[in-house]
């Protein structure tokens, strides 16, 4: 995911000094260079996350829970593939038992797309990051990176 919003620096965030880039061999002036700004950075996650949900690959609640829900870690219980595919990535269906981060936990059932590189991750016993609502814990969003 970090490649992808590096990528997408270099397409969003335009040169506001107007000068041209230097040809790949050249030194590069670090005047030349700038640094992205906190507006840049939610201009960048809110395209990143367009894309995603355009793609099919989340949902909106999911990125709600992703942006503004607790962080946490999970074991995975069981995972069933449903023979679904986007892109990519395989749909599987996660029984998870979360991690509060105050103490104690809950078990869990999330329906997510996983990259198809990253399918180890979620079998039996494994530890994924997960966030919810400590008000609703009736849905989580389970993320896994792609490698």
């Amino acid at each position: 995911m970090f490649l992808l919003v590096a990528m997408s620096l270099a397409y969003l965030i335009p040169n506001r000094d107007g000068t041209v880039a230097a040809p790949a061999d050249a030194a590069v002036d670090e005047a030349d260079e700038r640094l992205a700004t906190d507006d840049d950075m939610v201009t960048i996650r809110a395209e990143f996350d367009r894309m995603l949900i355009g793609k099919g690959l989340v949902t909106d609640s999911q990125i709600d829970l992703i942006r503004h829900g607790t962080k946490s870690r999970a074991v995975v219980t069981g995972m069933r593939t449903t023979g679904h595919s986007r892109e990519d990535f395989r749909e599987v269906e996660l029984d998870v038992m979360v991690h509060r981060p105050g103490g104690g936990q809950f078990a869990a059932h999330e329906r997510a797309l996983i990259p198809e590189s990253a399918i180890t991750k979620v079998t039996p016993g494994s530890i994924v990051d997960t966030y919810y609502r400590s008000s609703d814990e009736s849905a989580v969003a389970v993320c896994v990176s792609p490698r």
